[in-house]
Order: structure tokens, then sequence, then C-alpha cells
């Protein structure tokens, strides 16, 4: 008489399962499976062939999890609030779980893409938010994509461990985002206007440039310090501003000198200086010269760059 299978595909998914919820995916090992279950790896492999097969399993496990507890979501009123409150909460229920859905296997081209590829629920939203609200699709594709990258965020600091959340919480986060991207989705161009100036309003000629300096202001300590107390820049801290400017505009020196290779050190510190909305009187006390030559640098920065 054969032996009763006692190790079956369900136990050794099921394990692994709870790995992955108390170590994350690298606990998932053939020696820990092994462990866990009490038996040897050709018990595992016969069932999923590698331990790569039971990690695919477990992936795809994990998905149905989440299609399950975050489509769950729509049941709640209204609707599409619901589904982020749901994604956000089984971010928080599940992390390990979370990230390992939300772990890109390709590299997305897009944050769209990537949203279409991993958050999903895409056909539902729009539904969702078209009975709730009366949106047109294209304003509803917005709110959709802008209230999951929200809840993308909040989830991403619950399951880090930099913050817990209550469902009130939650709720009050994703309320007040759902009313404000419906206040600017609804309103026409000149009450938008009263908000956010056109372009050419900022100081340095460009709002977003502006915005984004207030920004990070208030992130950066060496920004903070310059914009309070203006003073000469010391060479090891360019590679500060450097660092910033890669981060916040997907520039570098190296790519900037690509473009323009006749532009000097002084040209990309003055190029530096006028992305972060330094005024001329700021930049000649951060660079140690005169205001006089900070227009003259700037002007024939702007004429090497076109």
């Amino acid at each position: 008489m054969a032996r009763p299978v006692t190790v079956t595909k369900e136990r050794i998914l099921s394990a692994s399962l709870d790995l992955v919820r108390s170590g994350g995916p690298a606990a998932l090992t053939a020696r820990n499976l092994c462990a866990r279950l009490g038996c040897g790896a050709n018990a595992i492999f016969s069932s999923f062939g590698s331990i790569q097969g039971v990690r695919d399993a477990v992936r795809e496990e994990a998905r149905k999890l989440y299609r399950k507890r975050v489509g769950d979501g729509f049941s709640l009123n209204p609707p599409f609030k619901g589904f982020g409150m749901a994604l956000i909460w089984f971010a928080i229920d599940e992390p390990q779980l979370f990230s390992l859905v939300m772990e890109s296997q390709t590299q997305s081209t897009s944050y769209k893409e990537y949203i279409d590829s991993y958050v999903g629920f895409k056909t539902e939203s729009l539904s969702a938010i078209e009975e709730t609200f009366g949106l047109p699709e294209k304003d509803a594709e917005t709110l959709y994509y802008q209230l999951v990258l929200v809840a993308l965020g909040v989830a991403s600091t619950c399951t880090s461990g930099r913050s817990q959340l209550s469902i009130p919480q939650v709720s009050e986060i994703l309320g007040k985002n759902v009313r404000a991207f419906l206040m600017v989705i609804r309103a026409g161009n000149d009450d938008r206007e009263r908000f956010v100036p056109k372009a050419g309003k900022g100081p340095g000629g460009e709002v977003d440039s502006y915005v984004l300096m207030h920004a990070l202001v208030g992130q950066n300590h060496l920004l903070q310090e310059l914009r309070a107390k203006p003073r000469y820049i010391q060479d090891e801290e360019w590679a500060e501003l450097e660092r910033m400017l890669r981060n916040s505009y997907n520039l570098t020196p190296e790519s900037l000198r690509q473009a323009h290779p006749d532009l000097t050190k002084g040209d990309i510190r003055a190029y530096i200086l006028s992305h972060l909305q330094f005024s001329v009187s700021e930049q000649a006390i951060l660079l140690g010269i005169s205001p006089a030559s900070v227009t003259k640098a700037r002007q024939r920065l702007k004429a090497k760059l076109g």
C-alpha cells in the first residue's frame, strides 16, 4: 500500500505564505520551508519543481488575496474611496504580501503603466467615479491615477514601519484628497489660477520650480540654512546641491556638459542656483561675487544653453 502524501501543495503554499508574512520574501528558502514542514526538499520540488516555482506560486496567491480584499472595498460608500481604503488597509494588515504584490518584475515606462500592471482595478474605479461623481471618462481617469498615487504613498509609509494609521485616519486622508482633486478637476482655468499662478509669475520665472524649491527647503537642512541666511557655499557643499538637482530635476553636471560641452564649472553652479530659485543678490553672496557679475554670468549661461 502506498504511503499517504502528507505534504500537499496546499500545505506547502500555506507554510510559504507564513514564512513571507513573518520574514519577508527573503525568508522563503528551501531550508526554511523544509524545517517548517518537517520534510525533505524532494517533497517540495515534486510539487513545484524548484524553490522558484514555490516563490512564483506564493506571489500569485498573494495577488489573489490582494484582489479579493481590495476588490471588496468597492462595496463601501462611496465605492471609489472604499477601494483606496481597502488598498491601504491590506498594506497595513499584510505588509510583506503587499510589498510582494507591488514589487515590479519589469521596468515600467511610466507611473500609469506601473499602476495598470500592479495596482489594477482601473475599470471598476472609472465606473465607480463616473457613477458617484458624474465625471467624464478623461477626468475620471485623472482622479483614479491621482488617488492611487496618494494611496500608494500612504501604504508605503505604513509598510515601512515609519507610521501606523487607523481606519478613521485613512478615511480622512483619502476623503480630503478626493475632494481636493475634484475641486481642481471641476474648476475652470480662471478658478484654478486663483490658487496656482500662470507660468512666469514665480520669482524665477517658472512657477513649478518656485513651488518645488519651497518644498525642498522644508526637507533639506542645507537649503534651509542658505535660504534663511545666505553665505558663501563651500566646495564640499556643492555635492549636496548637485544631488538635489539630480533627484528633483533629473539633471546632473555630466548630462548638462554632454548636452552643452562648453559649460564651465561656474556655469554649472549658476545653473543650479537659478534652478533652486535664488535671486541675483542671493547668488552673489553664495558665489562670493558681485551682483553685476552674477547678472553677466546668467546672460552667458542663457546664451550657451540657447
